[in-house]
């Protein structure tokens, strides 16, 4: 179970987001979001309408921050967050954004290059996935190596004869 960082309360038309400590010390205030610059009308609303716009304001503060571990950081995230929303801003850059997609490709891109038998092919394997990497793919390798070494001498004399 994840460890609580973050405790929230509402007073009025206030949404104080504080670093929890257990639960008997009251949480120490890192911010307070004044929720009547987004309903100026927030405190008139009945409980239901009030709640929804808690829990959706809550939801979206707290999610911005979720790959942060402090809560200090958190509450910075928040702060920008709110000052979107208050700006009009409903999408943002993406603070928790785990970059799955194009890590995703670049393993997919990876795989496929390590198993094509050329030098670049055989390289990442033996970088990337060297449980894979044989005798054989090691023997292909070096044989690649000498080709290039070859080739690099071979480079060398004719600059050096122009």
């Amino acid at each position: 179970m994840a460890k609580r960082l973050i405790d929230w309360t509402v007073s009025g038309s206030k949404l104080t987001m504080g670093r929890y400590i257990n639960s008997e010390t009251p949480p120490k205030v890192l911010e307070v979001f004044e929720i009547a610059k987004l309903y100026p009308d927030f405190s008139k609303f009945n409980g239901v309408q009030q709640f929804l716009i808690v829990y959706g304001l809550k939801q979206k503060l707290a999610d911005c921050g979720s790959s942060e571990k402090d809560a200090s950081e958190k509450a910075i995230l928040a702060k920008a967050k709110f000052q979107d929303f208050v700006d009009g801003k409903v999408v943002g850059v993406r603070a928790n954004a785990t970059g799955a997609k194009e890590n995703k490709i670049f393993a997919k891109t990876m795989k496929e290059n390590s198993q094509v038998v050329s030098l670049d092919g055989l390289q990442t394997k033996k970088v990337c996935f060297p449980e894979t990497f044989t005798e054989e793919d090691e023997a292909k390798l070096q044989e690649f190596y000498k080709i290039m070494f070859k080739h690099s001498e071979k480079s060398k004399g004719s600059k050096a004869s122009k």
